[in-house]
């Protein structure tokens, strides 16, 4: 039986120790990501080739691969987002009515139904998910706007007129104007169809609901653009930015609906935020049991009890790169970057290609977050990373 292509954990000392033993068991379940999903598949590999004994050529070569490739596996971690704009005190922000980009500029474009249909859902959605901020927000959407100054704000080409939308927040008082447009949609649910000879030999792929919204934030005083960003989320993408999302009964159009207006909140209104950073998870090293319990704590989100085991075993055993590396994860979910930043220089491993390169960025971009949400200067030692690199950095991997 030909070997498993691709690298997994753990498989090489369980083969050495299986010519040995006979009554091992292999948890599938100690290992998550993508290197190592064939994982789930070894278990029953390992019965079917029990009696087996490899050349030792074979579980060396597995050994060599498991030290160099090593694994991962995520936990939730909270987090400050700082928003585009500042201001101290009470922000008024007024939501613009949300119109269909592609006839932004060009009025005589015909009109998609599909994609009205979706800007007038997250339009309802927006005001239904406003979140509740320390940071005093009010909001006035496009009603409370008409009402205030009787002017109406879409044309009736059902356009949104700019004009329109700036002179009634003007009125009403408020600071900034959060402008939506969207650019792609498709939100719809597909009816059940019948199978299919194709569909039952190759499955059957269903269109991904998807949004994609270009937001502008505009300054009701000078009416300039402060900022504009594209967001594009669909199933898949917002279960890793929002994992909460993840197990929610809604369907999946109604999620990449609350997922879209959520990160437009997050465009004006600086918040904390759920996220998941990943995890070193070794399987060689010395330390590395502790390092995996500490782990399974963090997966739970008590990091205090995860930064306890970590820092055992960077003490015993200073060697252990991931132990070093996944302390200074804790230290940024207690609001310490300046022992981060300290703590991963101790889990690079000074070769071509430093994989802790990208955590030291999201670090600094954590801390920067931190800073503005609290209106702190920046540290004395100043920023290491330009603020345009951090701003588009997604992820510690």
């Amino acid at each position: 039986m030909p070997l498993p292509t691709m690298p997994f954990p753990e498989v090489a000392t369980r083969l050495i120790a299986r010519t040995h033993s006979a009554d091992f068991e292999f948890d599938p379940q100690d290992c998550e990501s993508s290197l190592c999903g064939v994982c789930r598949q070894v278990d029953t590999w390992i019965a079917s080739e029990r009696k087996k004994v490899y050349h030792p050529f074979v579980p060396t070569c597995l050994l060599f691969i498991l030290v160099l490739a090593g694994c991962k596996m995520t936990a939730p971690i909270h987090t400050w987002k700082a928003s585009k704009v500042n201001k101290d005190g009470t922000l008024r922000v007024a939501i613009g009515p949300i119109g269909i980009a592609s006839r932004a500029n060009l009025t005589a474009a015909p009109l998609d139904e599909d994609l009205q249909q979706a800007a007038n859902r997250l339009q309802e959605n927006l005001r239904s998910t406003q979140p509740i901020l320390s940071q005093q927000l009010i909001a006035l959407h496009p009603s409370d706007l008409e009402r205030s100054s009787a002017i109406q704000l879409v044309s009736y080409d059902r356009q949104p007129n700019d004009s329109a939308t700036l002179g009634a927040a003007r009125n009403a008082g408020a600071d900034f104007i959060l402008q939506g447009n969207v650019v792609l949609a498709h939100l719809k649910q597909e009816p059940p169809q019948k199978p299919t000879l194709r569909s039952i030999i190759f499955g059957r792929r269903e269109p991904m609901q998807h949004l994609t919204v270009h937001w502008t934030i505009i300054d009701v005083a000078t009416g300039q653009r402060l900022a504009e960003e594209t967001i594009a989320l669909d199933r898949q993408s917002l279960q890793k930015k929002y994992p909460d999302l993840k197990n929610n009964i809604d369907s999946n159009d109604t999620k990449v609906l609350n997922a879209s207006s959520r990160s437009a909140w997050e465009l004006v209104a600086s918040a904390p935020v759920q996220s998941e950073v990943m995890l070193d998870l070794p399987w060689v090293w010395a330390g590395s049991s502790q390092v995996r319990k500490g782990n399974a704590y963090a997966r739970q989100g008590r990091w205090d009890l995860a930064e306890r085991e970590w820092q055992d075993a960077a003490e015993n055993h200073p060697s252990n790169t991931a132990a070093w590396h996944n302390l200074s994860l804790a230290a940024v979910a207690r609001e310490d970057f300046e022992l981060a930043k300290a703590r991963i220089k101790h889990a690079n491993s000074f070769l071509p290609g430093d994989p802790t390169y990208k955590t030291q960025l999201w670090i600094e971009q954590q801390q920067l977050h931190f800073h503005r949400v609290h209106q702190l200067p920046p540290p004395p030692e100043g920023w290491k990373f330009p603020e345009a690199t951090l701003n588009q950095l997604g992820s510690n991997r």
